[in-house]
């Protein structure tokens, strides 16, 4: 039997879709854990009237105490040997679990990967992991993906994804590596259970098909900025809780190392809250060419270009003209208008920041920007500045802070 795990939270909208896919399923030996973390609209009720109608979905209601417990209370429940997540807001394929299970016991792995599709307005993407589809037994582990298993080989390009949602785990594998996550933790949780897991198993299959849709709110793209010592002890207690957790495993791969590259990768983003003295700077980071009153156009409209764009704007310490991406349509909000590629040559700015995190698509776009406007006017990030100890230490993530 498969335990699919869902944690729900205020997403009424969205749920009667979430658990009408895995009902539907095409693969019947389910039981779906439904954990209502304290909802205050329809949520929680739309789940009771799932549990009225299919037997095997059962609602836990408890009171709100975040996703980390949530999930943790799930497993708990669960009674299957294999275990998967889907989250409230998105939905999975008819025939995922089938073609899970199918891999899981053909091959007999602790842990089968997929890819995922990224859904936003009317725009749906596929993913997938970054290595070669297959199985990879503990050697084939140790020597392929252990390496580059979170940062594969670049600033920013995933090795396997860190969501728990886009695998199917060997129960007995994952409840330990679960249990251990801090439930006070609100950003890269997925991350703090997934890596040692992965440490932990025997064996993987990773597979080259996409069956979860991970769905990207728009309006939910630029988070709301809270105080900076609020922010840095969130990022420094998930920091050194999973450096804590990948120790124990042994660091004989470089996963600290990688760890920390992830961990800049959730910053950078928002350095306007986390990085101390940034309002003094005489350059806007992590583009040290571009100083205080240069025009700017931003490229890039995912969370990173978004917040980019919105801190320029509310500071006016640089002039920004606009923001530009190819999926404009389903980018822009009533707040932010966000323009096509093709009016770029109307508007005079002395840059084009390249404000996108991913590494391989930051630099086609890069190479594309560069073909239509020269290298001079171009700006990525400077990744040997962001790795650097005084932007660690200016993040608030020495141990001495």
């Amino acid at each position: 039997m498969v335990s699919i795990i869902v944690p729900v939270f205020n997403v009424s909208e969205y749920i009667d879709q979430c658990l009408r896919s895995i009902c539907n399923q095409t693969y019947t030996e389910i039981e779906i854990i439904v954990i209502d973390d304290g909802s205050t609209d329809e949520s929680g009720k739309i789940c009771d009237e799932f549990s009225h109608k299919d037997s095997r979905v059962k609602v836990i209601h408890k009171k709100n105490q975040g996703l980390v417990r949530a999930r943790k209370d799930g497993l708990s429940a669960s009674k299957g040997e294999y275990v998967t997540y889907v989250d409230g807001d998105d939905w999975i394929e008819p025939d995922t679990i089938q073609k899970l299970v199918y891999v899981m016991e053909r091959e007999e792995v602790d842990i089968v990967v997929h890819g995922r599709f990224f859904d936003i307005g009317d725009s749906s993407k596929r993913y997938f992991q970054g290595f070669t589809p297959g199985k990879y037994d503990k050697k084939r582990l140790e020597r392929e993906i252990y390496p580059s298993m979170v940062v594969n080989n670049s600033f920013m390009e995933w090795g396997i994804y860190p969501n728990v949602w886009d695998k199917l785990f060997k129960r007995e594998v994952l409840f330990d590596s679960q249990m251990d996550v801090d439930d006070s933790l609100t950003m890269g949780e997925d991350a703090a259970c997934v890596y040692p897991c992965l440490l932990k198993a025997d064996s993987i299959f990773i597979l080259d098909e996409c069956f979860y849709h991970y769905r990207q709110n728009n309006t939910s793209m630029v988070r709301s900025r809270q105080t900076v010592e609020h922010e840095r002890e969130m990022y420094r207690r998930l920091y050194y809780s999973v450096e804590e957790s990948l120790l124990r495993c042994g660091d004989l791969y470089g996963t600290i190392d990688q760890w920390k590259d992830y961990m800049l990768f959730l910053m950078i983003p928002r350095a306007d809250v986390l990085y101390e003295g940034i309002d003094k700077m005489d350059y806007l980071f992590p583009y040290p060419d571009i100083k205080r009153g240069d025009s700017v156009i931003v490229y890039g409209a995912g969370v990173y270009g978004k917040r980019l764009y919105q801190y320029l704007k509310e500071t006016n310490f640089w002039d920004a003209r606009g923001i530009v991406d190819r999926d404009y349509k389903n980018l822009s909000t009533d707040e932010m208008n966000v323009i096509s590629p093709d009016e770029m040559e109307a508007i005079e700015s002395d840059h084009i920041i390249i404000a996108i995190s991913f590494e391989k698509t930051r630099n086609a776009i890069r190479d594309e920007m560069i073909e239509r406007f020269g290298e001079e006017r171009v700006k990525t990030m400077n990744l040997d500045l962001i790795r650097s100890e005084e932007v660690w230490k200016a993040f608030g993530m020495s141990r001495d802070e």
